[in-house]
Order: structure tokens, then C-alpha cells, then sequence
């Protein structure tokens, strides 16, 4: 089996390490194609004349540092060595987009360390690519989505279905999906477009369709069976996609069997939960929950990355609080569960990001909703704290310790048992209220009174100047 070779970059302006480097490879036969750069500028004619799989690079360069080289990089997986003692900066370049950093050693030893650091991160940005391709497929409008019954009559098509194919929802629901299949007479060469290997019961396929004007396209076709809870099918969920003007796309959603490194276990745990998940719903046609699902995994991201801004401006939070609530009302109604809002009528004014805080707010309730028996209670109450606004959400669930959620949303065996049981809404939803409080320079916490009564409370910075009328809320995601 051939060994791959990656096209490396290896900046460094010391020139005895740059010939420790280059010994170091020559010695151990490393599969590296290898170009070594002496400053920043010379690293920038480097990365114009070519495409490297990995860059290497020392933090202080003689006409600049290792964060000039990362904004250079682009999409390359970067490995800064910085000096012993100076874990500091290496963790800054970390922030800044750096892959991992090593500590160089007078003797040269990090060196050993260069190979199976450079085949994680390679790995790394291969199972991030992937699961970006995922994430793209499920919040893509241009997919058509329709379902039918076991008899093949339609039940369900999302808006790119009636884009894509012509038809309003009220002319197609109830129709048989032959309607959109050309007759077998039609052509010789219209029939099957290409077929794909199978996956369990899983299957793809490219056909022509018809649409209303009786236009024919081609389409790559990806169906699911959905079964009830007794492993019965009960109906049949298909993915159309248009491939007239471009080559289909697969994307298997492998990112199960790959490895991150140790110190990211957590989240690449998650990562491969995720893609089990988007599996599940959308072979349940579930395109609602997949995205909300993916949508909270990419907000922890970015908050991981120092890459979310908050737009703040100053709104009435009881106004945001009495919406979130009506929101949630059919949900709580579902679960038989009595919902109130005990905030007296007032104006409080916080200065965050509405889109933000009506998330924490959707999450902590449908937490505590669904934690909730029949015949239960849920409430909330805002209050003034002085120079910040508190929010109570209470519930008669099982009661939390006071810093319990801050062990619980990065605990692995508790994320892993709600994805297990389906709960990925409310393990990604606790960890992303969490986040996004502390984003605001808030604080979360839990309280109860009692062995069945549980309170998690959140604070919002107050606004410092007065409204003179309520901020329009915006509808809850």
C-alpha cells in the first residue's frame, strides 16, 4: 500500500533548527514534500505559488509571528512551536485558528512529535470538512423533501418541493408520486441517471422527473423508510435534489468512525453524535429538528472559537419573556404541563442580544417543560437585581445542585444519555444557554426549595438608558 505524501510548509528563521528539521526528516524517511520558509514573507510567496496540506510554524519570526501565518492560511491546518515557558501565547495562537502548538526543547526532541501531530490535524480538517458538507446538505433550501405513505401517496413536500417541481402544497399532498415520475415509454436514454451503493436500507439513485409543466430534469434521489415504534414502516421520506447544472454531492455522514485528538474527546464526541442524530431525523423527515440541531452544535462552535458577536441593543425583557412563554404554551399544553408567567406588568430594559436571550429562554423552558410530569408546573418571573436583570425558570422536576449545570453540559456519559433517548435538543440547549449567558457577562445558576422543585436562574445585563416605548420582539427561533 503506497504511503501518502502531504505537501508540507515549515517556517522557521532559526537557522539550526531549520537543519534539525530537515535531518530530522531525511533520518526518518517522513512521507513529507517538504518546502521550508525563513520568515513571513517568504511563507507568503510560498502559499501564493502553492497548496500545502499542513504548515508548521515557529511563533516569533524574524518579520512577523506565527498569527501572521495563520492569517495567511486560510483553510490549511496550522502547528505553531513556541518557546518552553511560553504556553501563553501558544494558546493564544490556538484561538486564533492554530490546529495545535508544540514546545521546542534545546535537543530538539518536539521534533518527534511532528508526525503524529501533523496525521491528527490532517484527519482533523478532513472530519470538519465532512461535517461541514453535512450541515450545508441539511440547511440547504435548494433539496426537495416529500414523503408518502406506504400506497405512495404523497403526504408531506417541503417549499423547495413546490419550487422545484412547480406544484403548491394543496395541488400535490394527496397525490401518488407517480405523478412526478416520467412514463417508462419515454425514452430509452431517460431512465436511470446513475445509481450509488447502498447503506443498510438506505439507498440512492438518479431518475427524471416530471414537473407540473410536464418539463422533464434529472435528480439524484436518496430514500429513507421511516418506521413506527415497533419496527413496522409506515412510510417512505425521499430527498430530490436537481442536478441539471451541477454533479451531485454525497456526503454519508462518516464522521462516526473518525478520531479527533485526545484533548477535543469531548467534541468530537458530540460531533459524531450529531451525525448519528441527522441520520435519524432526517430519515424521520424531521428537517425542522435537524436543523434546529444543527443550527445550537454551530452556535457552541462559534462561541468555542471566540467567533460569535453579540448584537446588543436595549429591549423590554418582560415583553421577550411573556413572548417565549406564549411560545412554548403548546408545547407545555402537549405534555399536559400548566405554564405561567408570574412576572408582574412592567417595563425592565436589558442591553444584549434579543435573538440570543430568546434563545436561553427557549431552551431553559422546554427543558423544564419536558422535565416536568403531567399535571405539573412550570413558571417564570423576571426581577430587577440592581445593575442586572434576573430571570427564574421553575419547575417540579428533579432539583439540580447549585453548579451542577456547569459539571452537566460538559459531562460526556449526561450528553451522551440524552442523545441516546433523543434529548439532543435539550443536552445542546442547556450547553448553548449556558454559553450564551456567559457570552452576555451573565450568570447561570440552579436553586430548589424543596426534594421536587427545581429553579434555574440566568442574569441579563441592564440597560442603562430608559425606553421610551417597547422594543418590537422579534419572533423566537
Amino acid at each position: 500500500m503506497d504511503t501518502v505524501q502531504y505537501k508540507v510548509l515549515f517556517v522557521e528563521d532559526n537557522t539550526l533548527d531549520r537543519m534539525a528539521f530537515k535531518r530530522f526528516i531525511e533520518n526518518n524517511a517522513s512521507p513529507y514534500d517538504c518546502t521550508i520558509s525563513a520568515s513571513v514573507s517568504e511563507a507568503m510567496q510560498a502559499l501564493n505559488a502553492n497548496q500545502f496540506d499542513i504548515i508548521i510554524t515557529d511563533h516569533s519570526l524574524g518579520d512577523g509571528t506565527a498569527l501572521d501565518i495563520l492569517a495567511l492560511a486560510l483553510d490549511t491546518p496550522v502547528i505553531v512551536v513556541t518557546g518552553a515557558g511560553d504556553e501563553e501565547t501558544a494558546i493564544k495562537a490556538w484561538k486564533a485558528g492554530a490546529y495545535d502548538y508544540l514546545t521546542k526543547d534545546i535537543n530538539h526532541n518536539y521534533l518527534k512529535a511532528i508526525p503524529i501531530t501533523v496525521e491528527n490535524a490532517i484527519r482533523h480538517k478532513m472530519v470538519e470538512d465532512k461535517l461541514q458538507l453535512l450541515c450545508g446538505a441539511v440547511m440547504s433550501t435548494e433539496d426537495s423533501v416529500y414523503i408518502t405513505d406506504m400506497q405512495g401517496d404523497i403526504i408531506f413536500v417541503n417549499k423547495a418541493f413546490c419550487r422545484t417541481y412547480g406544484y403548491k402544497e394543496e395541488e400535490i399532498v394527496g397525490e401518488n408520486a407517480g405523478i412526478i415520475w416520467i412514463g417508462k415509454r419515454q425514452s430509452k436514454n431517460t431512465r436511470t441517471v446513475f445509481q450509488t451503493k447502498t447503506a443498510g436500507s438506505n439507498w440512492g439513485v438518479g431518475f427524471y422527473h416530471r414537473r407540473k409543466d410536464d418539463s422533464i430534469f434529472p435528480v439524484s434521489l436518496s430514500r429513507s423508510h421511516v418506521k413506527d415504534s415497533h419496527g413496522n414502516v409506515v412510510a417512505i421520506v425521499a430527498v430530490a435534489r436537481d442536478i441539471t447544472d451541477r454533479v451531485l454531492m454525497e456526503d454519508e455522514m462518516r464522521t462516526a468512525g473518525l478520531k479527533l485528538k485526545k484533548r477535543n474527546q469531548l467534541q468530537n464526541e458530540i460531533a459524531v453524535m450529531l451525525g448519528e442524530t441527522m441520520q435519524r431525523l432526517l430519515a424521520d423527515g424531521n428537517i425542522k429538528a435537524a436543523r434546529k440541531v444543527v443550527g445550537d452544535y454551530l452556535d457552541i462552535s462559534r462561541i468555542d472559537a471566540d467567533k460569535m458577536e453579540l448584537q446588543r441593543q436595549n429591549f423590554d425583557l418582560v415583553s421577550l419573556v411573556s413572548q417565549a412563554v406564549e411560545a412554548a404554551q403548546p408545547l407545555a399544553n402537549e405534555r399536559n404541563v400548566h405554564l405561567k408567567n408570574l412576572t408582574p406588568a412592567c417595563e425592565l430594559a436589558a442591553n444584549a442580544d434579543h435573538d440570543r436571550i430568546a434563545q436561553v429562554l427557549t431552551s431553559l423552558l422546554s427543558r423544564a417543560i419536558k422535565s416536568s410530569a403531567a399535571d405539573s408546573h412550570v413558571s417564570v418571573t423576571v426581577k430587577d437585581a440592581g445593575k442586572e436583570l434576573s430571570v427564574e425558570v421553575q419547575d417540579d422536576g428533579p432539583p439540580l445542585e447549585c453548579n451542577a449545570i456547569h459539571g452537566i453540559v460538559n459531562r460526556a456519559d449526561w450528553i451522551k444519555e440524552q442523545f441516546g433517548a433523543g434529548r439532543e435538543d435539550l443536552a445542546l440547549g442547556l450547553r448553548l444557554a449556558k454559553d450564551l449567558v456567559e457570552l452576555h457577562g451573565g450568570r447561570i445558576w440552579a436553586e430548589s426549595s424543596g426534594p421536587k422543585q427545581n429553579v434555574l436562574c440566568f442574569t441579563v445585563p441592564k440597560s442603562g438608558v430608559p425606553q421610551s416605548q417597547k422594543v418590537p420582539a422579534q419572533i423566537l427561533r
